[in-house]
């Protein structure tokens, strides 16, 4: 309340300032939320670096291209049956929801919170149902939700690091999010890329050896700037 004692150009400047105050105060008060929640993210459970990310990453994707490259008949027989693998796709739906139910609870939405607590009760009910009616090429969907899942942890940590390397990181998890949405929408490009690369050992060979390659440099770009 201002006082009416108080000159019509003053009154006019405070109702103004406290208009502005009033539109910019939820934009802090927001802010102030959602960095109090990181803070109290990272305080409870600690999440791996970016050179632990470059680890992880580097040297799943090393190993893969390895695989295809001296794996032979072996590669091309794991390539072929891997897109309807039944307990293969299972155990990555387990993994997907559990890291959807993770996502969902340290959203930072007011609205969520009354509904976290049912959270684990979901996560428990979704994993039979989407073993029930995805089963053909669940193991593609279900690895296209983790792919889209992980960049969010990625990205929280790499975007504080001071190294311009961790820009590596920031453009693999993008496209490991479009790769994600690709894999979850059309499971059958998946499917038919998997047949393609087990009927030809030439772009078997060809893809083992650009992951092997991307896997090492991943490798490189941790231990040399993201430590």
């Amino acid at each position: 309340m201002i006082d009416a004692t108080v000159p019509a150009r003053y009154r006019t400047t405070c109702h103004t300032r406290i208009a502005r105050i009033a539109r910019i105060a939820p934009v802090r008060r927001l802010r102030h939320v959602f960095c109090h929640r990181n803070r109290i993210l990272h305080e409870r459970s600690p999440m791996p670096t970016p050179f632990h990310w470059s680890l992880i990453l580097g040297t799943f994707m090393a190993v893969t291209g390895l695989f295809m490259l001296a794996g032979g008949h072996a590669a091309a027989s794991a390539l072929q049956h891997f897109p309807r693998s039944v307990w293969g796709g299972r155990l990555l739906a387990v993994l997907a929801w559990a890291g959807a139910g993770w996502a969902a609870w340290v959203m930072p939405l007011s609205i969520l919170d009354p509904f976290k607590r049912f959270l684990p009760l979901v996560v428990l009910v979704c994993i039979p149902l989407s073993w029930y009616w995805l089963e053909d090429l669940l193991v593609c969907r279900a690895l296209g939700g983790i792919l889209m899942l992980f960049p969010g942890p990625l990205l929280m940590v790499t975007r504080s690091h001071p190294s311009p390397w961790r820009l590596v990181l920031v453009i693999i998890a993008y496209l490991a999010i479009i790769k994600g949405m690709v894999f979850m929408l059309y499971p059958w490009y998946v499917r038919r890329t998997c047949h393609a690369m087990a009927r030809s050992p030439a772009l078997r060979l060809t893809s083992g050896a650009a992951s092997l390659l991307m896997g090492a440099g991943i490798l490189v770009t941790g231990f040399l700037a993201l430590r």
